[in-house]
């Protein structure tokens, strides 16, 4: 069991501090307005304790666990802190059509603990970090980022032989919700992007979980059954919170060089009160070229049931080409599925993704990073949504010392939008980093 927990940034002092004060307690998804319960649960910061419980019952048992499961054995953890300053030059700070620029810096405070046992795996991060705007000092913000990471595996195959379970959580709190995340890790999109639609600066809140479980039927066929959560929710009564359920069973059967897969399931979205309902199925085909280099393709259907409107159905599908040098890692790929509506509409919308990703060293030292995404959003019914946009980023790192790491990178963004809620604008960033480790 594998429990990851990554990405949490609050646009206010402390973790759970960003309050939704003009949408109601119990039904945040229905935009009902600012209630005068809401107003003494939010003077006593009542979403801070009860994401703070959240946290808690979910990590705790499995800190406990992994303590226990170690036993009397010896306990070895590694503790790495590092402080991090840098300067951004933002073009367009409110991500709006009428661009207003300023510089960002940014001072950051990381902690960082590994623990390595005979049973059990523990990654700890924490980030605070102190932003201040140069010309709009009112939007000044402390951020933190935590993450864990606790890896159960060695652990729960002493019980279950050759089963794998594994428990994701990634959340975000920010004012910045990003319009594309690559996820390094899996080698494509991540829950954390936004279908690269990009939104109005507003105080948001992200969380993605998941929950999967493999059980080999032999050595060549598996069994998976997966459950996911998304929850997004925003400030700004303009914009759409949603909650979205997926719960899908598929199976694996692997050949020398290739591997079958096929999935079916169901995803259940709540969005400004209307509840839709996305049946899909999927098979696809990955075929390995050489131990670097993998083709994955699958090809399926998405049937719509929308409580506020006709049914459709549309194509989904994934593909995607990975492969590493001696010294690069290159990913490429194409995504299209029913995703929730962005919060730009109650109606799930028609998302398409391309990207191509490069990293790797230039030289011994001088490392380097290219990234370009193009997206494509359409209401599932051809009315509502229409929006397009595209992103173009790089980064070059270079270790000064040993313990002190400079970066700078560039990224540039695009979009064009047919949708009121998401508007035609451009933004450009350039930052200058550096990062003490001790």
């Amino acid at each position: 069991m594998r429990f990851l927990q990554k990405s949490v940034s609050s646009p206010k002092s402390s973790i759970g501090d960003m309050l939704f004060c003009n949408k109601t307690l119990d039904s945040r998804l229905n935009h009902a307005g600012m209630t005068t319960f809401l107003y003494f649960c939010k003077s006593l910061l009542y979403l801070k304790i009860i994401r703070f419980i959240y946290l808690a019952l979910i990590l705790l048992p499995l800190l406990l666990l992994s303590f226990s499961a170690e036993g009397s054995a010896q306990k070895n953890w590694d503790f790495k802190p590092s402080v991090s300053v840098s300067e951004t030059y933002d073009s367009n700070i409110y991500s709006r059509r009428d661009a207003v620029d300023d510089y960002v810096t940014k001072v950051s405070a990381n902690l960082s603990a590994i623990y390595s046992g005979a049973d059990v795996g523990l990654k700890v991060g924490y980030l605070a970090a102190l932003n201040t705007f140069s010309i709009h000092p009112e939007l000044n913000v402390v951020t933190q980022d935590g993450n864990i990471d606790v890896d159960l595996d060695r652990w729960f195959r002493k019980f279950f032989k050759e089963t794998d379970v594994t428990v994701t959580d990634d959340f975000t709190f920010t004012p910045d919700l990003q319009d594309y995340f690559f996820d390094e890790e899996s080698g494509q999109a991540g829950s954390l992007g936004n279908y690269g639609v990009r939104t109005v600066r507003t105080d948001s809140y992200r969380n993605a979980l998941s929950i999967e479980l493999r059980v080999p039927l032999s050595q060549r066929q598996d069994i998976r059954t997966r459950y996911s959560n998304l929850l997004t929710e925003y400030s700004d009564p303009n914009l759409i919170d949603n909650m979205t359920h997926t719960a899908s069973i598929g199976t694996n059967y692997k050949f020398a060089k290739e591997m079958l897969s096929g999935d079916t399931g169901i995803r259940y979205i709540r969005a400004d009160s209307a509840d839709s309902r996305i049946y899909f199925v999927t098979a696809g085909v990955r075929h390995t070229f050489s131990p670097v280099s993998i083709f994955d393709i699958n090809a399926g259907a998405d049937i719509l049931d929308y409580e506020r409107g006709d049914d459709t159905s549309t194509m989904r599908g994934d593909l995607r080409f990975s492969t590493r040098s001696r010294r690069f890692t290159y990913n490429v790929g194409y995504s299209r599925a029913l995703n929730p509506g962005s919060g730009v509409s109650p109606r799930p919308a028609v998302s398409q993704l391309f990207y191509i990703n490069a990293s790797g060293l230039l030289t011994k030292t001088l490392s380097s990073g290219l990234n370009a995404n193009y997206a494509m959003n359409k209401a599932s019914n051809g009315n509502g949504v229409d929006t397009q946009s595209y992103n173009l980023s790089a980064r070059l790192s270079y270790p000064i010392r040993p313990w002190l790491q400079g970066m700078v990178s560039v990224s540039h963004f695009n979009q064009e939008s047919q949708t009121p809620a998401a508007q035609d604008i451009s933004r450009n960033l350039v930052m200058l980093q550096i990062t003490a480790t001790m």
